[in-house]
């Protein structure tokens, strides 16, 4: 299941869509006003394979085995 923010180029409302596979027209209608002037934002992917501490320092920063440290 895929996950798309969106905004609608006529009220200005920012929404969540989750649609099986790719996004289509009719699933980018806005919830508020009704309009299909949407425009996808660019959101990060995210992973949940930091450790849940951060308290020495190391979030974000590559394994050290992985060959990129």
């Amino acid at each position: 299941m895929a996950s798309y923010d969106l905004v609608c180029q006529e009220c200005g409302n920012t929404f969540e869509v989750f649609v099986q596979g790719f996004l289509k027209d009719e699933d980018s209608q806005c919830p508020a006003c009704g309009s299909f002037k949407t425009q996808q934002k660019f959101t990060s992917f995210l992973s949940n394979a930091r450790s849940s501490s951060c308290a020495d320092g190391s979030c974000g920063a590559p394994a050290p085995s992985s060959g990129f440290g």
